[in-house]
């Protein structure tokens, strides 16, 4: 695997002593942002876009970055867009900030997701903050080892609202029945053209420059497999090939999770975006990683059998649980990139 770290994976390189103490407010916000793009996103397009104006940070829903034939309704950006407010929320207490939070306060049908307001404060040591630039997904497969049940109720506790909620799914018929499910979505979306080539214009090779995207050795593809790769996979329906991948993530994991909300709207699948990377960065703080699996919930008929396995709400997001090796980043957009002016959102 290719181990240079290139300039699309400088962003990973922030370090906390850099944070510029001394430094004007809107250098110091800038800073905190630092953190803000380091959150995970669906297949990593980064959807997010910031603007600082004073004390004030607006987080925008980036929807040139969708993708209408896999995420038509846009549920994976916003949440998407959740994870990045998490990272900044948690950023903003380490420095030293309390904040205000107001979601889409020009209502919901704006891309506007948040407006934070940030005031001077004492630091707040959270041990979720060391964790955002160690964190990474898993969709190779996991190494063997059970997450005991301790591990799994502290990591329930980070979902503290009460209109969001997550279920565990054990056992090897829960996991079996999980699998069939996400086979059946893929056999579905895969056999379209059109799902192949949205997805697959996200897909990278292991050398990529590109700063955004999956490089396929996330997925454990080689590196010269990895340069056919992309364009393989918007021309043929390679559905065996990705559920037997899929089936080994889940077969193989220690543990399934559910989340779901008694609403289903941006509000609701941003506040779950939120409350999922701060579970995911407690899961890294015990080496326990986590893999995603989106394509049933975009389909109303087997969205309805997660619902019927996890009990409560409508399921946002399945995901496995278990021990993984750790790998390398996925490319990462600076910041420049996603500062705008406020004008131009």
């Amino acid at each position: 695997m290719i181990t240079t770290h290139a300039r699309n994976f400088e962003a990973w390189d922030v370090i906390e002593s850099d944070f510029p103490s001394d430094g004007g407010l809107e250098d110091k916000l800038k800073f905190l942002l630092r953190y803000a793009i380091l959150a995970p996103s669906g297949p990593n397009s980064q959807p997010w876009k910031f603007a600082i104006n004073n004390s004030n940070i607006s987080v925008y829903a980036d929807l040139k970055r969708a993708l209408p034939f896999v995420d038509p309704i846009n549920r994976t950006l916003y949440m998407s867009v959740g994870c990045a407010i998490a990272n900044l929320l948690l950023a903003a207490r380490h420095f030293g900030f309390l904040y205000k939070l107001d979601y889409f306060p020009e209502g919901i049908d704006s891309n506007l997701a948040a407006k934070v307001d940030l005031t001077k404060g004492a630091p707040n040591e959270d041990a979720l903050f060391s964790q955002i630039t160690l964190r990474h997904t898993v969709k190779d497969k996991y190494d063997a080892g059970e997450i005991g049940r301790d591990v799994l109720n502290d990591l329930m506790g980070c979902i503290d609202d009460p209109h969001i909620h997550l279920y565990y799914l054990t056992g090897k018929a829960m996991k079996s029945q999980a699998s069939d499910i996400v086979a059946k979505a893929h056999h579905i979306q895969l056999r379209r053209k059109e799902f192949r080539s949205n997805l697959g214009d996200w897909l990278r090779n292991n050398w990529t420059t590109e700063s955004d995207g999956m490089p396929l050795y996330t997925f454990g593809v080689s590196d010269i497999a990895s340069l056919g790769f992309p364009a393989a996979f918007k021309e043929f329906d390679l559905s065996e090939a990705v559920i037997y991948r899929d089936s080994g993530l889940i077969n193989g994991c220690s543990a399934l999770g559910v989340m779901s909300s008694d609403e289903d709207n941006k509000l609701a699948w941003t506040r779950c975006g939120v409350l999922l990377e701060r579970y995911i960065l407690k899961a890294t703080k015990y080496d326990v990683r986590l893999s995603f699996f989106s394509q049933p919930i975009a389909i109303p008929e087997l969205r309805d059998e997660i619902k019927r396995m996890a009990g409560q709400g409508y399921p946002q997001i399945l995901f496995s649980l278990g021990y993984a090796k750790p790998v390398k980043h996925t490319p990462r957009r600076s910041l420049k990139d996603v500062l705008i002016r406020e004008k131009d959102s």
